[in-house]
């Protein structure tokens, strides 16, 4: 009898334990993990409008108080169904705008709204833009600043959102719409389905509060710029200066969800043309005998306000160390490439630009006329149409070249485009921004642009009476596709040739296993400020590349040079000495494969951030005068500081699963008390008749 009871125990015990935690369903779990994986979906990898600050106050999105967000799902179909609390809204892509707009205009919804989800499975809208209809328009050089350049534009990357926005995974969406669609069916009664949002942002205030409270970074990166052919000597002690036709192209965008942010046709199509172009006009060995100095400068941080030029432009009047050479009193031309990836058409096989300059009020800046002149005649005979931008426009679109201008109107300045009177491309500043389905249309106008552009700075810097510059499309054309692959795609992405020879690819790791070395071009922050110009250990993957590419086009052997231990073609761990640069460094590591080259080459990094903040050890508000001065002087709006909020580690984090009615819960924890008290008592029963009957033994 006692060994019946003993065994009854037993078997109880192990029966109880196998209900808890193995089972299977024929739905793919048998214990614990898969239980789970059952009853809940996870995303951890970003994907979430995050807080950033300027001068003014908080912009984007975050947990109110800091705290985990639970509500119950609903699609934004099922919003009018009665409920008494907040709720996690599901919204297709192609209704995102209409319904945030909404949420920012009227109080009384957003008290029923606890977060957003974004169900990009739904298809693309057909354009978006979370840039205002005027992007910066306080930078514009002139006084209207209620035309719209953008008219897609939503601003949403000037307001503050105050609650979690997630943009969906394909599966996670699935999840949430199957879940709220359950929850609809049932009225929220009973059993709801919930989504769990941590997003808790630990800055305060505006940008000045949080960089005092060490709770934000500044956002920024750095600029490259480099001189073609290298300059002998950049003090021009030994040396006359040159006058310098700058050639200027953004690298970063900005939109509401960062981590996505590609920039494919609002600025990393304009960079792959000037690269191309830069790559096409040294090959052809034509700039050594220029009688004018080319440069180029790749601007970071240009969507927050033109962080980037106006940074460049202050340490140009400080004659610093970023920028030795590139002398503002030597430039007195501007060519920038602005948007150009919708130029193309593929019915008259031709892409058509157009070039804008700023002539309003007459005669207070420099002429663009032979800019243009020049333009015409290098686009002739080739598949590419230039046309002067409309006369109606009220003058440049937004554009780096306005911050020249505000230093220096006398410039002769041009941006080239891939639209007249408003933005052609249908996703500026976008996360739909990627070059999705239209790379080789892209290709093709960043073929067109950069013949253009190489044949019209080379008939600008070239002697009287040179030759034109004589170059084949075709070979055109491999080395656009070549770049393009780079910068423009997915796969192979900076895992391309010309990438992996000159840095280490980072990549990022998707839920499904996959990886991509893809470009994203949001600036990110600045934990701290490199003093080295010519530095590359510690820079942003972006700037890097383009640091390295430009450096290893560019690099000349040094006259009468010595191949001593700092010298030409001498392998290097990151640094080189004077006017040396490390191209090709890699990686740290006593294995001399990842080692780069001295080379010489006029190629620097320049830090990218706002000019109200300094780095020494930690960041501060910059409170001095000359940086406030040189400001006043050239009358720039006041500066906006952005910067982007701290957050707590494992953030942020997005769980969806269902979460049983309180009565069920009640009833729960009381059957689980029971049976908790109940195994005891099995146990303790089981132990004594054990114990008794080892005594009768």
């Amino acid at each position: 009898m006692h060994r019946h009871t003993l065994v009854l125990s037993f078997l109880a015990i192990t029966a109880w334990s196998l209900l808890c935690f193995g089972k299977d369903d024929n739905q793919g779990w048998k214990q614990v993990k898969g239980l789970k994986g059952a009853m809940y979906a996870e995303m951890n990898n970003g994907r979430a409008c995050v807080k950033l600050l300027t001068s003014s106050g908080p912009q984007g999105c975050e947990a109110p108080d800091q705290a985990t967000v639970v509500a119950p799902l609903v699609h934004r179909n099922d919003f009018g169904i009665p409920y008494r609390g907040k709720r996690v809204v599901v919204v297709p892509a192609t209704e995102a705008d209409e319904f945030l707009s909404q949420l920012l205009a009227d109080p009384e919804m957003r008290s029923r709204v606890a977060g957003v989800l974004v169900d990009p499975t739904s298809g693309r809208p057909p354009r978006q833009s979370t840039a205002e209809k005027f992007p910066s328009a306080a930078y514009a050089l002139y006084n209207n600043r209620s035309y719209v350049w953008n008219p897609a534009g939503t601003g949403f990357t000037r307001q503050y959102f105050g609650m979690p926005i997630y943009m969906l995974t394909a599966s996670l969406a699935a999840e949430a719409t199957r879940r709220a669609a359950y929850n609809a069916y049932n009225e929220f009664k009973g059993g709801r389905h919930v989504a769990r949002m941590v997003l808790p942002m630990l800055a305060n205030g505006n940008s000045y509060q949080c960089i005092a409270e060490d709770t934000c970074l500044p956002v920024g990166g750095y600029s490259v710029w480099t001189a073609v052919p290298p300059l002998p000597d950049p003090t021009y002690t030994t040396v006359p200066a040159r006058s310098i036709t700058l050639l200027v192209a953004q690298m970063d965008s900005n939109a509401m969800f960062h981590d996505l942010v590609k920039g494919a046709a609002t600025s990393v199509s304009g960079l792959t043309a000037a690269l191309v172009a830069l790559t096409l006009l040294v090959r052809s060995g034509a700039p050594g005998n220029y009688t004018r100095q080319l440069a180029f400068v790749a601007l970071q941080g240009e969507g927050f306000d033109y962080m980037g030029s106006k940074r460049l432009l202050y340490e140009m009047s400080l004659n610093s160390s970023y920028v030795q050479g590139l002398q503002m009193e030597n430039i007195d031309q501007v060519i920038e490439v602005g948007p150009i990836g919708a130029a193309w058409d593929a019915t008259s096989n031709a892409s058509t630009f157009y070039l804008h300059s700023q002539r309003n009020p007459p005669g207070q800046y420099g002429s663009a006329d032979a800019l243009i002149a020049a333009a015409q005649q290098a686009a002739s005979g080739t598949q590419a149409r230039v046309s002067e931008a409309s006369t109606a426009n009220p003058g440049l679109p937004p554009s780096s070249l306005a911050s020249f201008l505000r230093v220096k109107s006398s410039i002769s300045g041009l941006v080239l485009t891939d639209f007249d009177s408003a933005f052609k491309g249908p996703y500026y500043q976008s996360d739909y921004d990627d070059g999705l389905n239209t790379f080789q249309h892209m290709v093709e106008a960043i073929t067109d642009a950069a013949l253009m552009l190489a044949r019209m700075l080379h008939f600008l810097a070239k002697a009287p009476g040179a030759p034109d510059l004589e170059l084949n499309r075709t070979a055109a054309a491999a080395v656009a596709e070549a770049l393009a692959s780079c910068t423009l795609s997915d796969s192979p992405g900076l895992r391309c040739p010309e990438a992996a020879a000159l840095i280490n690819p980072e990549f990022r790791v998707y839920e499904d296993g996959t990886t991509s070395a893809a470009i994203f071009a949001y600036p990110g922050v600045m934990s701290f400020v490199s003093v080295y110009p010519k530095r590359t250990p510690n820079k942003p993957q972006v700037p890097s590349f383009i640091f390295n590419y430009l450096g290893n086009l560019t690099a000349v052997p040094l006259t009468n040079s010595t191949n001593t231990s700092s010298g030409e073609g001498v392998e290097c761990n990151g640094d080189c000495e004077g006017s040396f640069a490390c191209i090709g460094w890699r990686y740290t590591t006593s294995d001399k494969s990842g080692f780069g080259r001295c080379r010489n080459t006029t190629t620097n990094f320049v830090p990218a951030y706002s000019l109200r903040l300094a780095y020494n050890s930690r960041w501060f508000v910059d409170n001095s005068s000359r940086a406030l001065q040189w400001e006043q002087t050239y009358l720039w709006p006041n500066d906006s500081v952005w910067t982007e909020s701290n957050w707590p580690e494992d953030t942020p984090k997005l769980m969806v699963y269902q979460q049983e009615s309180e009565s069920t819960q009640v009833i729960t924890l009381v059957v689980g008390l029971l049976l908790t008290a109940g195994t005891a008592a099995v146990s303790w029963i089981g132990l004594k008749l054990f114990e008794r009957h080892l005594k009768v033994q």
